[in-house]
């Protein structure tokens, strides 16, 4: 058997947020969202992530705004937008981190736990779609601000740097 050198590189970055109705591929049960603001209380900003089935259907969004009393809404699970359990980290610069399972909704803001959402506490009728597997993420036109989002292994490239391979019959 002839050994074979493989380079293998993994780029994972920052990557611009793009405008509203752009579906970007993204399985939010296997990697944690994570999305960069740098708004200030009071500015009324809005982030808004929309969530989607590998089909394209709709399950819902998780909305935050910037008022003087930041809020968050789960579209489906809460009928009007909730005070934060939570006081939010004092530096502007933020870092938002979503996680998603069948059962709950956990966000994290610069590392600090935030929310922690279990769908079967809701009195929303909805509120089940969210136990559906995200695949697709949108930005909501309306959103004013999210910066950034974190893409894991966005580009894999392998080579081999043998070119001499065959396979056995």
């Amino acid at each position: 058997v002839e050994e074979v050198e493989v380079e293998v590189e993994v780029e994972e970055d920052w990557m611009d947020v793009k405008e509203g109705g752009v579906l970007i591929d993204y399985d939010l049960e296997t990697h944690p969202l994570q999305i960069k603001t740098d708004s200030a209380v009071g500015s009324n900003d809005q982030l808004r992530v929309l969530l989607y089935t590998a089909a394209d259907s709709y399950i819902g969004y998780i909305g935050v705004l910037f008022s003087s009393t930041p809020q968050y809404l789960i579209s489906s699970c809460t009928s009007s937008s909730i005070l934060f359990p939570e006081t939010l980290p004092e530096e502007q610069d933020k870092v938002w981190t979503i996680t998603k399972t069948d059962t709950a909704l956990k966000v994290e803001c610069n590392g600090v736990e935030v929310i922690n959402y279990i769908f079967s506490e809701s009195t929303v009728a909805n509120c089940d779609r969210w136990s559906q597997d995200v695949e697709k993420i949108k930005f909501y036109s309306s959103d004013t601000a999210s910066d950034e989002y974190w893409q894991p292994g966005s580009n894999v490239t392998v080579t081999a740097r043998n070119s001499n391979l065959s396979l056995a019959e």
